[in-house]
């Protein structure tokens, strides 16, 4: 029963009162311990941001230090109006808020999200299986807090009503400014996609920053289709700036540099690799090196080439887009003075080329052309035409790209030998259940026909292999409802089906055949050609992710990423993460979710080292 009277008002009023300085100072050892927060996201670009930044904090810390209060101890202090209850009972509160504040910045120090369930628990497995190495400190913290807030909470009755109105009011008022501020601003930073402050959404827990467009587009302050179109390139994965490579590369070229011919048929599955859908790549790779474990580092075209190209995590693609930053490959070949020939099916004027991979060659280069079957024909005539004309000593490196596997496309008048087959493609009917096997069946004679024009491009080259590296590989795979999940396609899973490609090599004086058993991945291609085709001696630290295709480590782990999701592969499991910190681990054989197993933090802390390695400072 709870008491009541003057003696029970006058009492509560008192712990109410003295309650809102505890909170006023509590909030100021919110702020010292979510400036680790300023720090781990580092500053905006522009000065406004930074000041956005400073507001926010103030702001943001505030609220949830005020919110606690008024969830937790002001309701109990109605109910246990006794004053060593509500101080025990305040310092408790206090010190468990303060506790978990420190654990998430920590968290957001290691991997760049925030405390969720998935976190908590692979924390808490971590803890019991490994005795928490490297959180001793915060065992050790925790009764230094509780003792901190104990005084604080004793030194505040004998001070606080002495001063409780003349300073309540000057120190209250700031804090309420900048509350407020911090949803006005971002209203209007969100409406005029105001990158420096809307990037800043996801730095500081719980954090849920006001938006209006829907408001502004009824009252026509905000042209919705304006915004929509403005929107679409704006990115909102938080700018890094580049550093790459970390270091400038010691080159000692060879005497004799090799042609190198890069073919990436892409959407192209490891397993079409047999003598029946693809017979010409099948006899090419039965006469050199097979690589039968290799892994895309990205499920769509985009970050795949750019991982395959730059050897970096695809997150760094807009940033190097931004900065124009050719990869330090193609860097290198030009610096050689090598003779370079591009033909990409769909053009090689999209952003990925045209900004990032292929930005320091001249613009006659970069040309649109078209896609699918057709334009992969062309493609092939095109480069037929270019390598006749490489009469000179001078080397050359080409990169050939074909596109029909992507759309399933097949060229006017040809069934193919599978059958039977989908006629029509039609995403809406074509991706169901009843209609796998006429889909795959689709899909394996694109494979067939790409094979065809891999049997004339491999005939090319053929009086060439003394002196021509060739390698053919794929962008990501296709996958066709494998496990059962309705996941059709490209782009939407981590699974074998989508990044598990062919990497076929022809390497001139290198033994073969072999069929290579070992884990690779498409990280590892640039450091190998750099390292044992261009002479580069720098430690493959210094310029990739990858390792050497040549060197043996069967425990290795391998990603494949794009700018918000990441997928580690070692062993049997795959462990899936984003930008927000869901987490998943998933069993390679099936893509199912390992129940009651959660991923291994070390592995955790290792990529999202690797994944921050180019960072910029």
């Amino acid at each position: 029963m709870v008491e009541t009277g003057p003696h029970y008002r006058d009492n509560v009023s008192r712990l109410i009162g003295w309650g809102h300085w505890f909170v006023f100072f509590n909030i100021l050892l919110a702020m010292a311990v979510s400036s680790r927060y300023l720090f781990a996201a580092g500053l905006p670009d522009s000065a406004l941001g930074i000041g956005y930044m400073l507001v926010s904090w103030v702001g943001h810390f505030a609220f949830l230090t005020f919110g606690t209060y008024l969830l937790t101890l002001f309701p109990l202090t109605f109910l246990f109006p006794k004053l060593r209850a509500v101080q025990f009972m305040g310092a408790g509160i206090a010190t468990s808020a303060l506790t978990l504040l420190l654990v998430d910045t920590q968290v957001f120090s290691l991997f760049g999200f925030h405390l969720n369930p998935s976190v908590w628990r692979l924390l808490l497995d971590q803890a019991q299986a490994e005795g928490a190495p490297g959180w001793g400190w915060l065992f050790a913290l925790v009764p230094v807090l509780f003792v901190l807030e104990l005084w604080l909470g004793a030194w505040l009755w004998r001070w606080s009503p002495r001063r409780s109105r003349s300073l309540s009011r000057p120190l209250t008022l700031p804090l309420l400014v900048c509350f407020f501020l911090t949803h006005s601003v971002h209203i209007w930073a969100d409406a005029t996609l105001y990158t420096p402050i809307t990037l800043q959404k996801a730095n500081f827990p719980l954090s849920y920053p006001m938006t209006a467009k829907g408001f502004l587009i009824r009252q026509g302050w905000l042209d919705e289709e304006s915004y929509r179109q403005r929107s679409e390139q704006v990115s909102d994965s938080p700018q890094q700036r580049l550093n790459y490579p970390l270091r400038p590369l010691s080159v000692q070229p060879p005497e004799q540099a090799p042609n190198i011919l890069l073919v990436v048929a892409d959407g192209l599955r490891a397993d079409q690799l047999d003598p029946i859908t693809m017979p010409n790549l099948s006899r090419f790779a039965a006469q050199h090196l097979r690589f039968d474990n290799h892994l895309s580092a990205g499920n769509r075209p985009e970050p795949a080439l750019f991982s395959l190209f730059y050897s970096l995590p695809a997150h760094y693609r807009r940033e190097a887009e931004l900065e124009g930053t050719a990869p330090v490959l193609v860097d290198e070949l030009q610096r050689q003075d090598y003779r370079i020939g591009l033909f990409a099916s769909g053009g090689t004027d999209a952003a990925l080329y045209r900004d990032a991979i292929f930005t320091t060659l001249r613009s006659p280069a970069l040309q649109p052309a078209p896609g699918g079957a057709e334009g992969d024909r062309l493609m092939l005539g095109r480069f037929a035409g270019w390598l006749s004309q490489q009469q000179d000593e001078r080397p050359w490196f080409s990169y050939v790209y074909l596109d029909a596997l992507n759309s399933l496309s097949l060229p006017e008048g040809m069934d193919g030998p599978f059958q039977p087959s989908l006629q029509q493609l039609n995403p809406a009917d074509s991706y169901q259940a009843e209609q796998h096997d006429a889909l795959l069946n689709r899909y394996r004679n694109a494979v067939f026909y790409t094979d065809q024009l891999l049997g004339g491009l491999l005939g090319l080259v053929r009086g060439l292999e003394r002196n021509t590296l060739v390698i053919v590989t794929s962008g990501h795979g296709m996958e066709f409802n494998d496990n059962g999940n309705n996941t059709w396609g490209f782009g939407n899973a981590y699974s074998p089906a989508q990044l598990r490609v062919p990497l076929v090599v022809a390497w001139p004086g290198r033994t073969g055949p072999q069929r290579v058993e070992h884990p690779t991945s498409h990280l590892d291609v640039a450091p190998t050609l750099l390292q044992q085709a261009l002479g580069v001696s720098n430690p493959l630290r210094s310029y990739a992710s990858g390792q050497s295709l040549f060197t043996a480590r069967h425990g290795r782990w391998r990603l494949a990423s794009d700018e918000e999701e990441y997928a580690i592969y070692q062993h049997d499991d795959i462990t899936l993460f984003n930008r927000r910190g869901d987490l998943q681990l998933l069993n390679a054989a099936d893509y199912r979710e390992r129940e009651g197993s959660n991923p291994e933090l070390t592995l955790l802390m290792q990529v999202m080292n690797e994944l921050n390695r180019f960072q910029g400072k």
